[in-house]
């Protein structure tokens, strides 16, 4: 099947879509600009990820992650576990309000995040809920994981494996991208693709993506 017009830069060939280099381009006119939540644990490829779906977007997309807040403040320099506690808060408040924020205008919000307390991520969700919103995990297999973290200076040993194990990622997602298999360009392209074929799907099955067997692995 193949969807074309010209004034909406809609082109998608299901034959096509997860080869490289093959991007899916949606506008304004054709759809409303979608919330996008990459869902995973630390190192599983999430921003790299939205960089990629920012350079197939046709609209402005603002990528949002929970990191660029955290970073604000230093763990280190926190006297206490109250200290802690309150940074962890604000870092949240500001979170959601940027997300409020861009929920308000015409860009897209791609959403990187690692959150695993339930009520947090369900706050997020209930904000970027005004938007068609699509929830994808991104993830790899845990000797993957912990390769990748060896190899980050800002991460300590042990993060990736106590986080993939936590059983907030054991949820209902619109796409599961499996980043030890896809690349971040076929990633977003398969994203873009689910964004076409479902829009605005508030009952989307579980799915993985794969590709094709001529594509390098």
């Amino acid at each position: 099947m193949r969807f074309s017009a010209c004034s909406s830069k809609v082109c998608i060939d299901s034959a096509r879509m997860y080869q490289p280099g093959f991007a899916v381009y949606i506008t304004l006119d054709f759809m409303n600009p979608a919330a996008i939540l990459l869902h995973g644990p630390t190192s599983a490829g999430k921003s790299s990820l939205a960089q990629a779906l920012q350079d197939c977007a046709s609209v402005p997309a603002f990528h949002v992650s929970l990191d660029a807040f955290v970073t604000m403040s230093r763990r280190r320099d926190m006297r206490n576990a109250e200290d802690v506690a309150e940074a962890y808060r604000t870092h949240c408040e500001n979170l959601r309000s940027t997300l409020a924020r861009l929920a308000e205008t015409r860009f897209e919000i791609i959403f990187d995040t690692v959150l695993r307390q339930e009520f947090e991520l369900e706050k997020c969700l209930r904000i970027l809920a005004v938007r068609p919103l699509y929830q994808i995990h991104v993830w790899a297999p845990i000797e993957v994981l912990e390769q990748r973290e060896r190899l980050r200076a800002d991460r300590a040993d042990g993060m990736a494996r106590e986080q993939a194990s936590h059983p907030i990622f054991i949820r209902s997602y619109d796409l599961s991208i499996d980043s030890s298999v896809l690349s971040p360009v076929q990633g977003a392209e398969a994203i873009r693709a689910l964004i076409l074929a479902s829009p605005k799907s508030n009952n989307a099955l579980q799915r993985t993506v794969s590709p094709p067997a001529e594509l390098d692995r």
